[in-house]
């Protein structure tokens, strides 16, 4: 595969998802509930199928879910033996009410959940707890003042409101991300998902060079051959790549037509790199070197 061709597929795939990626559109002042199922929807946990059961039993908010651990003493990090099932020390104590309320309607969102729980369902559930509280304990549960907070404290400013943080620019932002690293103070957070839980703020110019690094992206990457391109297949290799194509579309919009296009959660609307069979209707199939052994 050579330069073109990439940018041959990368137009026709971010081009043709377009009407369904721009659906992923959100609002500054959802962030916060953005945080909880953003943050932990990773390792295949449809978090945002558990977080509208949360909401229905007015358990959606991170100051709520930072309650329940207001009672526990005991280390932060977490243990299989501990919290690892329903069955386990943590939600047998959480059923008979040591967590309060909101602690039984997460367990019981948890026995009512029928989305795809994922590899790490239990750490992720167990991080997502642990996070709220310290958000709530230190940031008044709310993730756009913990974003706010430490932006100011890496301008030396004693406060910066919502306006003046939407207006940085996205050099600013990835400078700040560089010198702060905000994400490791977030128990299961990563670069790659700190990026994605802004990735879609409208009112946020600086998110335009986000991007998540996704098991979509990845499969995507190896399917068309664009991996061979890179040594290996990491979020700062496929940045720097993508940013040398000099692209028509922000990272991150290339970000979601890759993701839209070979999902599993997409593979209803698109999901032509996931068989062979459908591959025959993909519109750049011939450009593509269709790297299924290798999948």
């Amino acid at each position: 595969m050579d330069t073109e061709t990439a940018k041959e597929i990368i137009t026709y795939v971010v081009t043709e998802t377009k009407p369904r990626w721009q659906l992923f559109d959100e609002h500054w002042k959802d962030i916060d509930q953005n945080f909880i199922w953003r943050g932990y929807e990773q390792g295949g946990f449809e978090t945002q199928k558990f977080t509208k059961i949360l909401k229905q039993y007015g358990a959606f908010s991170i100051s709520k879910l930072g309650s329940v651990l207001d009672s526990y003493e005991g280390d932060k990090k977490y243990k299989r033996a501990f919290a690892g099932s329903l069955d386990a020390p943590f939600y047998i104590e959480m059923k008979a009410g040591k967590y309060g309320i909101t602690g039984k309607i997460f367990a019981q969102s948890i026995e009512e959940f029928s989305g795809m729980a994922g590899a790490w369902f239990w750490s992720k559930l167990w991080q997502m707890l642990v996070c709220c509280s310290h958000l709530t304990s230190n940031y008044n549960g709310s993730y756009a003042q913990f974003l706010k907070s430490k932006y100011a404290q890496h301008k030396n400013l004693a406060t910066i409101s919502d306006t003046e943080l939407l207006s940085i620019s996205p050099d600013e932002w990835e400078t700040f991300k560089r010198v702060v690293r905000p994400w490791n103070e977030l128990y299961g957070i990563g670069e790659n998902v700190f990026d994605f839980i802004v990735g879609d703020i409208m009112e946020a110019g600086f998110v335009s060079n986000s991007y998540k690094l996704d098991s979509a992206n990845i499969y995507f990457w190896t399917i068309t051959g664009m991996s061979k391109m890179v040594d290996s297949i990491t979020r700062e290799n496929a940045v720097v790549f993508l940013k040398k194509l000099d692209m028509p579309f922000t990272l991150r919009e290339m970000n979601k037509g890759f993701y839209t296009y070979c999902s599993v959660t997409e593979s209803e609307h698109y999901g032509f790199c996931r068989e062979q069979k459908k591959c025959l209707d993909c519109g750049v199939n011939n450009f593509c070197e269709k790297n299924f052994e290798i999948i």
